[in-house]
């Protein structure tokens, strides 16, 4: 399927305030970024070798990542997103910067990054039942600061934060507990099995990932009022409602519809391909491009495995993530070993189906899209009374500012 979208990572900093288990960062020197100019460089270069190189785009998804963007200096990386803004504007229609950050910082560090960066593309990461996630080893010292930056960007903005959420051995008994709590609290999640890390890792089973997502499908479908990803995607691409979106679908056509940029220049398919070292296309600051590189990564939209060939859900699946694929198997090709849990997902997600009928299950997503519609809105709302509150103030401020200098030439 060809997308007239494409995904751009950039990311910043390897830099972060917390010391998470899975985190491929290696970096805790706060001064650890990339430099603008190089970002300029970067993204002129990357943008001009990769966008040659597939179907047209109109739209970028441009997302800001570390590292953690929290560390950055507010103004810098208000430049940073001027310039993405600038560079990937003069190639497409439409360009949209968002960031992923654990919102570990002052409030007024929290109200910088809402001007820099629209509310609702705001994204975050917790995890409620484990140590995983820590600040100085210290996990509920993590949960504690996250929660509290997230809820006062929810309280500041009217809007719930989308949040990733890690699973891993230890936690993914747990998956109907987090996404309980997602539900009450209206927010969209986004879960990923472990794939790396620069700790030791618990990696999952795909028998028991299956299980799990199989139970979580169960009690979400048709009964949830919030996304829960990939599951969303995957519904919609079975149901047929899957147009023209951008995010990553773990399909095989990632090579043309994604690029992520690091902090030395080095560009990459995406960030978890550069998270692993797989897939290197070059260097932009030293301006160089590998094309047999890019060839090699694209022909994996043709180069089918056989079982995939055969297989009922491979429509929807397309050979699932590339990344999985090359840690599991050392090929670029293979399906990836959690192939047999993708197919306990396609089988619940198809018994639902059945279950409730294609039309009730298209109304039910289109319900649970309208209410992510209107919880954006209530926040640029919000944002933008907010905006004009500071400004009206500012404004009087500045009245009075004069005023009181008109008096005090006056008198003199």
């Amino acid at each position: 399927m060809q997308y007239s979208g494409f995904n751009l990572h950039i990311r910043l900093t390897t830099a972060c305030n917390a010391d998470c288990h899975y985190c491929s960062c290696e970096s805790d020197v706060a001064s650890d970024r990339m430099p603008i100019d190089d970002l300029q460089k970067s993204l002129t270069f990357a943008l001009d070798k990769f966008l040659p190189r597939t179907s047209k785009k109109t739209y970028c998804s441009a997302e800001v990542i570390g590292g953690e963007v929290m560390v950055l200096p507010t103004n810098y990386l208000k430049q940073a997103v001027s310039v993405i803004k600038e560079l990937a504007g003069s190639k497409v229609e439409r360009v949209d910067v968002g960031c992923q950050s654990n919102l570990i910082g002052s409030r007024n560090k929290i109200d910088a990054l809402r001007e820099i960066i629209d509310t609702h593309s705001i994204g975050t990461s917790k995890d409620s039942f484990t140590n995983k996630r820590t600040i100085n080893g210290d996990a509920d010292k993590y949960r504690e600061l996250a929660t509290k930056g997230a809820d006062y960007l929810s309280a500041t903005s009217g809007a719930t934060i989308g949040t990733v959420i890690v699973f891993d051995k230890d936690n993914i008994d747990k998956v109907i507990n987090e996404y309980k709590i997602a539900e009450k609290t209206q927010t969209r999640i986004t879960i990923r099995p472990v794939f790396a890390g620069k700790h030791s890792i618990d990696y999952l089973e795909p028998k028991l990932l299956g299980k799990h997502w199989k139970a979580l499908i169960n009690i979400w479908f048709i009964n949830g009022r919030t996304a829960v990803e990939p599951l969303m995607r995957m519904t919609k691409s079975m149901l047929g409602m899957r147009t023209n979106e951008v995010g990553c679908p773990y399909w095989r056509s990632c090579c043309a519809n994604s690029l992520d940029i690091e902090p030395n220049g080095d560009i990459y398919i995406c960030q978890e391909m550069a998270d692993v070292g797989a897939g290197k296309l070059g260097n932009a600051i030293r301006r160089e491009w590998d094309d047999e590189m890019y060839l090699t990564l694209s022909k994996r939209q043709t180069n089918i495995d056989q079982e995939c060939q055969q297989c009922q859900w491979y429509e929807y699946c397309q050979g699932g993530c590339m990344m999985e694929s090359f840690t599991e198997t050392g090929s670029f090709y293979s399906r990836p070993n959690n192939c047999t849990a993708w197919k306990v997902i396609f089988k619940s997600i198809d018994d639902n189906i059945k279950k409730y009928g294609k039309q009730a299950s298209i109304d039910w997503i289109d319900k649970i899209e309208e209410l992510e519609d209107l919880r954006i809105d209530r926040s640029k709302s919000k944002f933008n009374h907010s905006k004009n509150k500071f400004n009206h103030s500012k404004n009087k401020f500045n009245h009075s500012k004069n005023k009181f200098i008109a008096i005090e030439v006056l008198t003199q």
